[in-house]
């Protein structure tokens, strides 16, 4: 088939499109795994300010009564005992919907912690590992001591 100038109109080999298709799934590849660091990373930060609240809800407690909330209920029995003392709600789970872990000791000293994106207690995390988000992040007497930031 000729076009008007005499030359011949060709269109795109197929090794062509097969390079074009290779490049595309690179880029979306990058992509995709950029979104999903993206998602960890706000899981993670949603899990720190939920640990906030809980530890604000567990201070007003311990003003009130002089002592820490029993650990005999878990994460479950935290929250109804501090339900009272917090205007928003006291999550259970953490971002990636495994329960917090929580802990007090006889010297009034307590321990809230997330086991990260795995749920299983391992490694703390720190500022040389905020990425890797199966670490845990924990949090002793309202102040984080294994945290990203």
């Amino acid at each position: 088939m000729r076009s008007r100038g005499g030359r011949r109109q060709r269109g795109f080999t197929l090794i062509e499109l097969l390079v074009v298709l290779v490049i595309l799934a690179i880029v979306v590849s990058i992509g995709i795994v950029a979104l999903m660091n993206a998602l960890d990373k706000s899981r993670q930060r949603a899990t720190m300010a939920d640990m906030r609240t809980i530890s604000k809800g567990i201070e007003i407690y311990s003003v009130d009564h002089g002592h820490l909330p029993s650990d005999g209920g878990g994460i479950t029995g935290l929250q109804a005992v501090l339900t009272p003392y917090e205007s928003s709600v006291i999550p259970a789970n953490d971002a990636w919907g495994h329960l917090y872990s929580y802990s007090r000791d006889d010297l009034g000293n307590y321990t809230l912690a997330s086991f990260g994106k795995d749920g299983v207690a391992g490694a703390a995390i720190t500022v040389a590992t905020r990425d890797d988000f199966e670490r845990d992040i924990v949090l002793v007497n309202g102040q984080f001591v294994a945290a990203p930031q």
